[in-house]
């Protein structure tokens, strides 16, 4: 009897070693990355991505719990709505993937409720921040400024244009998944403590959009032709060239008069057919009256 009672005690210790030795490998990581660009192709209208987010991790799932009940218990904890930047998604994932393996390796009959509430607490409250942030830096600062700049050389015919901007925001956005699915890993829970007491979401939105504001403003000076090539002659005066006289007090003040109008009428929730309406209007009227050719 205490052969046997020793020999169930053996096994329970072995079974204890085994769960404490469930690491995650940078090849796991770099998996969950791989099948994480595929995490759209699920998204739906009732959990949004939280299928594409369960499939992306379900290796290292499958690797943390080899108990059905336990995996079947982890998979259930992944499908709750979910929904954030797309790109910005792979620190969270690195995140759950810290705290999945802290459950699994906890010893047999310890209370893990707690670190299981976390896992959603956590995407909870990082896909909202997240969302915004990729929102102002990838979908309205990287992505119109390379589409500017790809646009402007495909203008003249080249081949270039499309290419650069793909082959440039592919780079940055899979090289900031690739890295950022490593970085919530390392960090886990401490990830909403580091976020907080840095200020790092405030400081990257300021950053991208002052980032932002002096490309566009060397578009609109290089891309936004207005200019007035009405002269007035007066008699007994030399002609007056109207376009140096604006030249001479700021270089592209037309260009940049008619952007911030533009901007205005935006601000005032008009829609952009109606802007391209106002754009119209004022091309007919200042050729009709011979102020710009």
């Amino acid at each position: 009897m205490e052969e046997i009672k020793m020999e169930m005690g053996n096994a329970a210790s072995e079974a204890l070693k085994g769960r404490s030795e469930v690491k995650v490998t940078n090849k796991d990581i770099r998996k969950v990355f791989f099948r994480s660009l595929f995490e759209m192709c699920t998204i739906n209208y009732e959990r949004f991505q939280s299928l594409g987010y369960l499939y992306s991790i379900a290796p290292l799932l499958r690797k943390f719990y080899p108990d059905k009940e336990r995996r079947i218990a982890a998979c259930k904890r992944h499908m709750e709505m979910f929904n954030t930047h797309n790109s910005l998604i792979n620190p969270i994932m690195g995140t759950s993937i810290a705290i999945e393996e802290k459950i699994a390796n906890m010893p047999e009959g310890t209370d893990t409720k707690d670190l299981e509430a976390s896992v959603n607490n956590i995407k909870v409250g990082l896909m909202g921040p997240f969302a915004g942030l990729g929102d102002s830096i990838i979908g309205a600062t990287i992505i119109p400024i390379l589409g500017a700049i790809g646009a402007g050389m495909a203008l003249d015919g080249s081949i270039a244009g499309p290419l650069f901007f793909l082959i440039v925001y592919n780079v940055i956005d899979k090289g900031f998944r690739y890295y950022s699915t490593f970085y919530g890993y390392r960090k886990g829970v401490s990830i909403l403590k580091d976020i907080k007491t840095s200020n790092i979401i405030q400081k990257i939105s300021e950053g991208s959009s002052v980032l932002g504001l002096m490309v566009l403003g060397c578009l609109v000076s290089s891309w936004v032709d207005f200019k007035i090539t009405k002269v007035l002659n007066f008699q007994g005066m030399s002609p007056i060239d109207i376009q140096k006289l604006l030249d001479g007090i700021i270089p592209g003040l037309l260009p940049l008069g008619l952007t911030l109008l533009l901007v205005f009428f935006f601000r005032k929730k008009w829609t952009s057919g109606k802007l391209v309406f106002v754009i119209f209007a004022l091309a007919l009227v200042f050729t009709l009256t011979g102020l710009c050719g």
